[in-house]
C-alpha cells in the first residue's frame, strides 16, 4: 500500500466496522478478546501506526464532547443522541448535549457555552447552510468539529451524512412502479441543508418525469403541523393528486392527518411516503413507508472521524455519504 493506511482499511481487512476497530484499538471493554486481536494483528500486518486512540483520550482536556442538534423536538435527534451517548460512553467520555431549536443565533450561544466548558471536540447539525456559517467558522478555530445529517457547506469540517438525493429518486421511483401519476412534494426550507438536498432531489426526477409536478410542491418547516397544512392546501387544489413525497417522516404523519380530515383513503386513493423511518413510522396508521438513515453508522462514523481529529490525526479526514435502504409499508406499498 503506497499511502499511509487509515482506520477504515484496517476496517476492511478485518471484516468490521470503523468503529469496531476504533474501540479495539482503544482497550474498549465492549470488544471481544478474540475480536480485538483480530483487529491489533490486522492493523500491524498493514502498518497502521496512528496515534493511538487512547492517547488521544489521555490528553483531551475535559473528557467531554459536545453536540448541538436542531430540534429535539424531532424524533429523529433523539436517536442519534441515544446512540452517541452509547458510543461515547465506550470510550468514557461524556456527553454534553444542545438543541438550537432551529434558530442560528441560539446555535451559536449554546457553541459558545460549550466551548467556554472547553470540550474536546464538537458533534453538530448545523440548522442553516448560511447563517451557520460564522459560529461554526469560530468553533473550528477552538476545537476538532464534526458535522453530520446537516451541513454548512463553506466551512471546512469533516461532515457525515447520506445521500438525500439517492432516498428522493428511491422513493419516486417507488411511486412510479406502483403506478402513481400525479406526485406532490412537501419539503422543508432551503437553507436547511437536507431540506435543500431532499427538495432538488424532487426536482431532479420531475423535471425528467414529469415537468407538471414542479407545480405541486409546499416548502416549510419538518414538523407534523406544516405536512398537515401543506397536504390540505395540494390536495383541496389538484383533487387528481395520487401521491405525496415528504421530506422527513414528520411531514408524511402530517399529510396522513390531512387524507384522515379530507376522508381520502391512504393507500388506495393516496400514496404518502416519507423520509429518516423514525419510530412511530412503525406504529402511524397506516404504517409509514419512508427511507431508513443508518443512525449507528451515521453516529459511529462521526464519533471515529471526530475522535481521530481530537488525536490530531490529519490524514484523511473525509467527507462520508452513507446509503439509505427505502422501507416500504402500508402507505405507499
Amino acid at each position: 500500500m503506497s499511502r499511509r493506511p487509515t482506520v477504515k482499511d484496517v476496517a476492511e481487512a478485518a471484516g468490521v466496522s470503523v468503529a469496531t476497530v476504533s474501540r479495539a484499538l482503544s482497550g474498549a471493554r465492549v470488544v471481544r478478546p478474540e475480536l480485538r486481536e483480530v483487529v491489533v494483528r490486522t492493523a500491524e500486518n498493514l502498518g497502521y501506526r496512528p496515534h493511538s486512540i487512547a492517547r488521544a483520550l489521555r490528553r483531551s482536556r475535559t473528557g467531554a464532547i459536545g453536540m448541538v442538534v436542531p430540534k429535539i423536538e424531532n424524533p429523529f435527534f433523539p436517536q442519534l443522541v441515544g446512540h452517541a451517548d452509547r458510543v461515547l460512553q465506550e470510550h468514557d467520555l461524556a456527553l454534553l448535549l444542545c438543541s438550537s431549536d432551529d434558530d442560528p443565533k441560539n446555535e451559536a450561544k449554546r457553541i459558545s457555552i460549550l466551548a467556554e466548558r472547553q470540550i474536546d471536540g464538537l458533534l453538530i447539525s448545523p440548522c442553516s447552510q448560511s447563517a451557520s456559517a460564522a459560529a461554526l467558522i469560530d468553533a473550528t478555530t477552538r476545537m476538532p468539529v464534526v458535522q453530520f445529517d446537516q451541513r454548512v457547506p463553506s466551512v471546512r469540517s469533516p461532515f457525515v451524512g447520506v445521500d438525500d438525493a439517492a432516498g428522493i429518486a428511491a422513493v419516486t421511483s417507488h411511486l412510479v412502479a406502483t403506478h402513481r401519476r400525479r406526485v406532490a412534494f412537501i419539503g422543508a426550507d432551503t437553507d436547511n441543508w437536507s431540506g435543500g438536498r431532499r427538495r432538488e432531489g424532487f426536482e431532479t426526477w420531475a423535471r425528467s418525469m414529469d415537468p407538471s409536478a414542479l407545480g405541486r410542491m409546499e416548502s416549510g418547516d419538518f414538523s407534523r403541523e406544516f405536512g398537515l397544512q401543506a397536504a390540505k392546501r395540494l390536495l383541496s387544489a389538484d383533487g387528481d393528486i395520487d401521491a405525496i413525497v415528504c421530506a422527513n417522516d414528520l411531514l408524511a404523519l402530517g399529510a396522513l392527518d390531512a387524507a384522515t380530515e379530507l376522508a381520502i383513503d391512504v393507500p388506495s386513493r393516496l400514496a404518502i411516503t416519507g423520509f429518516d423511518d423514525i419510530n412511530i413510522a412503525t406504529v402511524s396508521r397506516p404504517t409509514l413507508t419512508t427511507v431508513r438513515q443508518p443512525v449507528a453508522e451515521i453516529v459511529e462514523t462521526a464519533i471515529d472521524i471526530l475522535l481521530r481529529a481530537i488525536n490530531g490525526d490529519e490524514d484523511e479526514l473525509p467527507d462520508v455519504l452513507l446509503p439509505v435502504e427505502l422501507v416500504i409499508r402500508g402507505s405507499a406499498p
